[in-house]
């Protein structure tokens, strides 16, 4: 609910209405005008009638309000007005006499098919090795939901944020996981693991545990069919006798480095975005320390394949995704005459995502969180010449669709809406609704 101090933006608030070519015309105090066609809004009635107010969806079965085998195709409005609190006001005719609407104008403002900002996908900032990556504080994100979501907004702008002053134990780390949404599940007997290098053991099974060479710069879980949006590195302990930069963490932006290949080399580019670069996984054990009640481990051994791009475009052309791990490509599934060029395309992007013009390398001290998106970013580490360096981090993913929820529950929040209009929006008319008032 907007307090009394708030008040409703211009582009909220409608001047006039009138019924017009089978519709509604609304002219807006910015001077904006929107129609709207009778069969939309009749088909969007939040009435009871037609729209459950406790399970927030259309009572749309079989002689309900909203039946859509008897929704007229051509409705009636027998009466449209602006009521006194600004709402949208429509009484039915024709074929329902008497049906009675009322639409929310900020609703109605961000379903308006002619306004160009519903259009304007939100622009990620792309950056190189200049980056300076945001810090929060723990017990600040933990506690202050504008902190939360100043947080994921960071993670939508630049793809990374460093949460400070952790409890640096398995419990402060995965209540700040959960502070979001769900951990996701691994197949795996933790969902939160462990990487340490005293464990020899893991370093057998798993190449990320093997610390003595450069980790190279790559994105998790390629093989997988949708791979985990969010990464989690906390770090528990750090040790280094040496005092130099092993064991740090690197960072590029996989966005940056996808317009770099587009702008100097469009032909590779075009390649990673059309041809399949299939990845896979088999993994026969666990490093992790299986419960006592079970015996072996044969049900944590699972094995993945896909056939991956490793630039994915949306409908626009735009950039949304990065899939690119060495370690984890299969054989190329690819024509005899276009084999050369697309491994040289492959060559291309990996020298730029190793080139030290877009690296940040960093340390994650004891007590900070690393928090990346591992649809946008590829992470690695620098390699570990001393034995004796000790390196404990804490890990987790998040799945991308909890990581995009509790951004849409914080942005309705923060509109003041009834979530009976917040309910179906779109990310973008989220983000205008979050912005439409004013002290």
């Amino acid at each position: 609910m907007v307090t009394l101090v708030q008040q409703i933006k211009s582009a909220f608030c409608i001047v006039s209405v009138a019924n017009v070519d089978n519709g509604v015309q609304i002219t807006w105090k910015d001077g904006h005008e929107s129609f709207y066609h009778n069969l939309w809004l009749r088909d969007t009635c939040h009435c009871p009638e037609c729209f459950q107010r406790d399970t927030l969806s259309l009572n749309s079965g079989e002689g309900e309000g909203h039946d859509p085998l008897k929704m007229p195709l051509n409705p009636i409005i027998e009466e449209v007005k602006c009521d006194r609190e600004g709402n949208l006001d429509i009484i039915w005719g024709g074929e329902e006499p008497g049906h009675h609407s009322v639409f929310d104008p900020s609703w109605l403002r961000v379903h308006c098919q002619k306004d160009p900002t519903l259009k304007q996908g939100r622009k990620p900032q792309l950056w190189d090795a200049s980056l300076s990556i945001p810090h929060f504080d723990y017990q600040e994100v933990m506690q202050d939901d504008d902190a939360l979501l100043l947080w994921l907004e960071k993670m939508l702008e630049l793809g990374v944020v460093i949460i400070d002053n952790f409890p640096k134990n398995k419990a402060g780390f995965q209540a700040l996981i959960e502070r979001v949404g769900l951990i996701q599940q691994r197949y795996h007997p933790t969902h939160i693991f462990t990487l340490d290098t005293a464990n020899k053991l893991a370093g057998n099974i798993h190449h990320a545990y093997q610390y003595m060479e450069r980790l190279h710069n790559h994105t998790d879980h390629v093989s997988y069919k949708v791979p985990p949006r969010l990464q989690f590195l906390g770090c528990i302990e750090y040790n280094n006798p040496d005092n130099d930069r092993q064991a740090y963490s690197t960072l590029v932006d996989g966005f940056k480095i996808a317009e770099v290949l587009r702008r100097q080399q469009p032909k590779f580019f075009d390649l990673l975005t059309q041809e399949y670069v299939p990845t896979g996984r088999r993994r026969l054990g666990v490093e992790e320390k299986v419960s006592d009640r079970e015996k072996g481990t044969k049900k944590y051994q699972w094995e993945t394949y896909h056939r991956q791009r490793v630039i994915n475009l949306d409908e626009n052309g735009e950039v949304y995704q990065i899939r690119h791990h060495e370690k984890d490509r299969v054989p190329l599934d690819v024509s005899p005459d276009k084999i050369q060029d697309l491994y040289a395309a492959y060559q291309a992007f990996t020298t730029l995502a190793e080139s030290p013009e877009y690296n940040v390398e960093f340390l994650i001290a004891p007590g900070q969180v690393l928090v990346n998106d591992n649809w946008r970013l590829l992470h690695g580490r620098t390699a570990i010449r001393n034995p004796q360096l000790r390196r404990v981090l804490l890990g987790a993913y998040m799945k991308p669709e909890t990581f995009r929820s509790r951004r849409r529950f914080l942005l309705g929040e923060k509109s003041g809406m009834s979530d009976i209009w917040l309910m179906g929006c779109s990310d973008r008319a989220l983000e205008i609704l979050a912005d439409r008032t004013t002290l």
